[in-house]
C-alpha cells in the first residue's frame, strides 16, 4: 500500500515550472551554438533533451505520488544519470563551438570520456565496493562540474558580447544548485521544507532561462572579444 506523499497536488504540479523554465534555458543554449558552430548544434540539442527529460521523470514521479499512485523510485532516481550526461554534453558543445580554431579532442570524445569516466564510477561503488546508492555521488559530482562548467562558458559568451550586466542571472542558478544540496540533507522533508526547494529551484530556473534569452538576443557579430585558439 503507498503511503501519502509528504506534499500536495499544489506542489506536485508546482514542479513542472522549473523544468519549463530549464527547458526555454536550454533551448537558448542550444541555439546559440548553433550560431556559433552548426555543426555542435546536434550535440547540444540532445544534451539539453537530456536535462529536461530529468527533471520530467522528477516532476512526473511526485505527481503520480501525489494523484495516489505508486511509488515509482525509478523515476526519482533518473535525475542524476540523465542530468550528468546531459549537461556533459552542453558544456562541451558550447566550449567547442566557441573557439575561434579546431579543438582536439573532439567536443563528442572528450564528452563520452567524461560520462564514461562518471559512469565507470558509480558502477564500480554500486557493484564493486556495494555500496548503497553508490551510483548517486559520483553522477551529482559530474552534473555539478558539467553545470559550472556550462555557466563559466555562458559567462565568457556575455562578457565576448560585452553583456557581463547578465552574470547575476547566471550566477543564481548556480547558486540555487549548491543550496539545494544543503537542504536536501535536511530531514524529516517537512511540507514548508518542500515548498523552499520547489522555490528555490524555480527561482533559479527562471534566472538562467531569462539569461539564456537575453545573451541569445545580443548580436553575435558586434563589438565581439576573441577568444585564443
Amino acid at each position: 500500500m503507498t503511503s501519502s506523499p509528504a506534499f500536495g497536488l499544489d506542489l506536485a504540479l508546482a514542479n513542472f515550472a522549473p523544468v519549463l523554465f530549464t527547458a526555454l534555458a536550454l533551448l537558448c543554449v542550444a541555439r546559440l551554438v548553433r550560431e556559433l558552430s552548426q555543426s555542435d548544434a546536434r550535440m547540444a540539442l540532445i544534451g539539453a533533451a537530456l536535462v529536461v527529460l530529468a527533471g520530467l521523470s522528477k516532476a512526473a514521479w511526485k505527481l503520480i505520488l501525489a494523484l495516489g499512485g505508486p511509488d515509482l523510485p525509478w523515476l526519482a532516481n533518473a535525475l542524476f544519470p540523465l542530468m550528468a550526461p546531459g549537461f556533459t554534453l552542453l558544456a562541451c558543445a558550447l566550449w567547442h563551438a566557441a573557439r575561434s580554431t579546431p579543438a582536439r579532442p573532439s567536443p563528442w570524445l572528450l564528452a563520452l570520456l567524461l560520462i564514461g569516466a562518471g559512469y565507470g564510477i558509480a558502477v564500480y561503488r554500486s557493484l564493486g565496493l556495494a555500496l548503497e546508492r553508490g551510483w548517486f555521488l559520483p553522477l551529482m559530482v559530474l552534473a555539478s562540474v558539467a553545470n559550472l562548467s556550462l555557466t563559466l562558458l555562458l559567462l565568457r559568451e556575455a562578457w565576448r558580447r560585452q553583456a557581463l550586466w547578465l552574470a547575476p542571472l547566471f550566477l543564481a542558478n548556480f547558486a540555487m544548485v549548491f543550496a539545494l544540496q544543503r537542504i536536501a540533507r535536511i530531514e524529516p522533508k517537512t511540507l514548508s521544507l518542500h515548498w523552499l526547494e520547489q522555490s528555490l529551484t524555480a527561482a533559479g530556473a527562471g534566472a538562467f532561462a531569462l539569461g539564456a534569452w537575453l545573451l541569445v538576443r545580443r548580436n553575435a557579430t558586434a563589438s565581439v572579444k576573441p577568444i585564443g585558439g
